[in-house]
This record gives C-alpha cells, sequence and structure tokens, in this order.
C-alpha cells in the first residue's frame, strides 16, 4: 500500500514539473514579437503604412528595425527570465535576500538598457521621418498604455 502512494505522489510530481516546463514554453513562445506590439500597439510591418513612409524611407527603417526589434525580444525574454527567478526565490520555503535582490538590480539594469535602446532607436527614426510622419509616429506611441511598455509588455494583437 505505501509503495502505491509513493508511485502515485511520484507521478503526480513528474505531471507537475511537465507543466511548469509547458507553461514556461508556451510563456516564451507567446510573448515572441509581443515587444513589436507593446511599442508601437501593431504589427511592426505595418507601421510604415501607417506612417506613410516613402520606398527610401522604408529601406532605410527596415534596416534600422530588424536589429532593434530582435534585440527588444531578446531583452524581453532576458527580463522574463529573471523575473521567473525571482517570483521563485521570493515564493521558496527558504527565500535568499541576497538572490532576491540580485535578480531584482538585474531585471532593473535589463529595463534600463532595454529604454536607453528604444530611445536611442526612435531618434534614429527621427531623423529619416518629415514632420507629418514624425507627428503620426509619436500619436502611435502616445496612445499605447504606459502599464505595458516598461520591460515585460503583455499586449494582445489588434
Amino acid at each position: 500500500m505505501k509503495r502505491y502512494w509513493v508511485y502515485l505522489l511520484l507521478a503526480l510530481s513528474l505531471l507537475v514539473n511537465a507543466g511548469v516546463l509547458a507553461g514556461a514554453w508556451f510563456q516564451s513562445w507567446r510573448a515572441e514579437g509581443v515587444a513589436e506590439l507593446a511599442f508601437f500597439g501593431m504589427n511592426h510591418d505595418r507601421v510604415p503604412e501607417y506612417l506613410k513612409l516613402d520606398q527610401a524611407q522604408r529601406e532605410e527603417w527596415q534596416a534600422l528595425e530588424q536589429d532593434f526589434v530582435k534585440t527588444l525580444n531578446d531583452a524581453g525574454r532576458e527580463i522574463q527570465t529573471h523575473r521567473e527567478r525571482l517570483v521563485r526565490e521570493i515564493l521558496a520555503t527558504q527565500p535568499d535576500a541576497s538572490i532576491i535582490e540580485r535578480e531584482r538590480a538585474t531585471i532593473f539594469a535589463l529595463q534600463e538598457a532595454q529604454q536607453r535602446s528604444v530611445i536611442a532607436q526612435l531618434l534614429k527614426e527621427r531623423e529619416m521621418l518629415n514632420a507629418e510622419q514624425r507627428v503620426a509616429l509619436a500619436g502611435l506611441l502616445l496612445k499605447q498604455d504606459p502599464r505595458h511598455t516598461a520591460g515585460a509588455p503583455q499586449l494582445n494583437a489588434r
């Protein structure tokens, strides 16, 4: 009888662990491209059309954006990884204050670097846009819910 309970607990433990891993994978998969949705409020590919960029501007936009969006998504995944570690440590049986502080500081540093990257990118984009397009981009960015644009955005596609 005792062996039955051990096997049952082992099976339940394995199911819970598999569920946690599947959930983490799904979150990571779902997060692909979410940063650009949070930043622009629309799929990245639709922004040039929204701003009415001419062909030369579109080419420059794509050249500027390609690495930026990848870097933004990579940073979002890295922030999410540290966030998960922070939550796990906070809720651990015996939380370690030094680990909690290290993860918090890491998240803060990553978010600050991400914000600096966004500002640098906007300054580059500003140079290639005319006055009307800058107003349109500003309007697009200002429509975004600020709660979802810092660090780990969580917007749904519109």
